[in-house]
């Protein structure tokens, strides 16, 4: 069975909101969904977990964080139906005179959700990669081997789930006994479903 991780709400948040506050440019959500993509991956290989505990989707246009984009979704619908939507609603801005709405934060992001290694990796992706546009970072993400397996093993016509085990693959910035951590947690966390874990 593939490694999945407990998905926070309020971790997820606070590294979407850290972003949006930095001004980068053309901030959609498909640009926020390949920034947290790099950095959940980033932080993968060198710690053994993410930070979003997001699953990840392959859809036609790259990776994207499943529960992250399906709130955003909602957001640009207006479509406010439970706490996780209206409180991300609560803290952006929509800028709609663009074919693809752009993102502003209203809100700070709570910095007592994020650990300073979340921290250094999403200050790593904004340096490297915020200045990107989402063109660019889709054509970054679509050559990473996790990407390819999961697209190329696909059962459905436009959607895959990708296995974290695959985010090590020829990551020459994967730290030696990260993938063993995060399988040997994993194992732990099935043999242990007690939310005192997380």
């Amino acid at each position: 069975m593939a490694v999945r991780f407990p998905f926070q709400f309020s971790k997820a948040h606070a590294a979407f909101l850290y972003l949006a506050n930095r001004g980068l440019p053309d901030f959609t959500k498909g640009k926020a969904c390949k920034l947290l993509f790099l950095a959940d991956k980033y932080h993968l290989v060198r710690h053994a977990r993410p930070v979003t505990g997001d699953r990840y989707a392959a859809l036609s246009h790259g990776p994207v964080p499943s529960r992250i984009k399906s709130i955003l979704d909602e957001v640009e619908k207006g479509n406010i139906s439970n706490p996780e939507t209206a409180e991300m609603a609560s803290t952006i801005e929509l800028d709609r005179r663009f074919e693809y709405p752009h993102l502003k934060a209203t809100k700070a992001a709570d910095l007592d959700e994020l650990s300073e290694t979340d921290i250094d990796a999403l200050d790593a992706v904004i340096r490297d990669f915020g200045a990107r546009t989402f063109t660019e970072l889709r054509s970054l993400t679509h050559e990473m081997p996790a990407y390819e397996r999961a697209w190329s093993s696909k059962t459905k016509p436009n959607h895959a789930w990708m296995r974290f085990e695959d985010f090590f693959r020829e990551d020459e910035c994967s730290l030696a006994g990260a993938q063993k951590e995060m399988l040997e947690n994993d194992a732990l966390r099935k043999a242990f479903p007690d939310p005192a874990w997380l």
